[in-house]
């Protein structure tokens, strides 16, 4: 009935894996555990090989990094049910129904999108503060929320029928980090199969350091610059996105390359504040339209 595809890079899988184990056994369909390791460090192989012994999981190592599209397309082939869920290995089940709400949503020709919740308290090294700040704001978000976007998806936490997904796949095409979730709800959406949102988020764990989030967040704003010139070129893309009709209204009034000038200017000041302990996401934004700007 059910395939549950888990992507792993560098991540220790096996509390997610038990979660699942133990909800399996009361979810009344069958149901696999695909975990598929994208080339992580030697250290973290030998950690999550403890779960290839255990009933119910399919585990295998790739010998190369084939990147956050191809490796979801290839659990999809492997998958032995009608219905497959995605999950991010730095992922936690928030209570112990999580499988089985989604059962209740199950239908061909369809994608659920469950969403994403963070941990309520603060996280006491300041320096993931800005990755849990923006979380809290901008990815913890209800349904009715959600749905306003016509084709959002976090490929974090997604159920979709396989057949649906295996015409419709993520873009191999895509390699670099960034927005291929974005795409695969774009395509969807040009079928016209239908998102749907509903709340049964996972617990994103993964709060990397400002550092690094901010590392993180140029290379997908290049790579969703780099998805709009050479691989989703109809406008209808660009006009979903904030930040990108942003940086056309820019372009439009002459001040965009200026925008991008200024930036380069002050982006150590930024990056100074945004991995401090008080991080404000209204230069997060400046931040991430000035980076856009730049990339000329």
């Amino acid at each position: 009935m059910l395939s549950v595809c888990i992507p792993v890079y560098n991540t220790d899988i096996r509390h997610l894996v038990r979660q699942l184990l133990q909800q399996a056994e009361t979810f009344g369909q069958p149901v696999e555990l695909i975990v598929m390791d994208d080339a992580s460090e030697e250290a973290c192989k030998l950690i999550n090989r403890e779960i290839s012994t255990l009933p119910g999981i399919t585990y295998s190592e790739l010998p190369v990094n084939t990147g956050r599209s191809k490796i979801r397309n290839l659990m999809a082939a492997k998958a032995r049910y009608p219905y497959l869920l995605f999950l991010d290995a730095d992922s936690l089940l928030p209570g112990d129904h999580f499988l089985s709400t989604y059962l209740d949503h199950m239908e061909p020709g369809s994608i659920v999108c469950g969403g994403t919740a963070y941990p309520d308290e603060r996280p006491g090294n300041p320096e993931s503060l800005l990755r849990w700040t923006y979380g809290r704001c901008h990815e913890q978000i209800g349904p009715a929320k959600r749905k306003k976007k016509p084709f959002a998806i976090t490929s974090n936490n997604f159920v979709i029928h396989r057949e649906t997904f295996l015409q419709h796949p993520f873009r191999d095409s895509i390699r670099s980090y960034g927005h291929e979730d974005t795409v695969l709800g774009y395509d969807l959406w040009s079928a016209g199969i239908e998102i749907v949102h509903t709340y049964n988020p996972v617990i994103h764990t993964g709060l990397e350091s400002s550092e690094v989030y901010l590392d993180k967040t140029q290379k997908a704003l290049a790579n969703l610059l780099f998805i709009t010139r050479n691989i989703v070129t109809d406008p209808v893309f660009a006009q979903h996105s904030g930040l990108l009709r942003l940086r056309n209204i820019l372009g439009k009034l002459g001040v965009r390359k200026m925008t991008g000038v200024i930036f380069n200017c002050f982006e150590r000041r930024l990056r100074k504040h945004l991995t401090g302990p008080e991080p404000r996401l209204y230069l997060f934004n400046l931040y991430r339209i000035g980076y856009i700007c730049s990339l000329e």
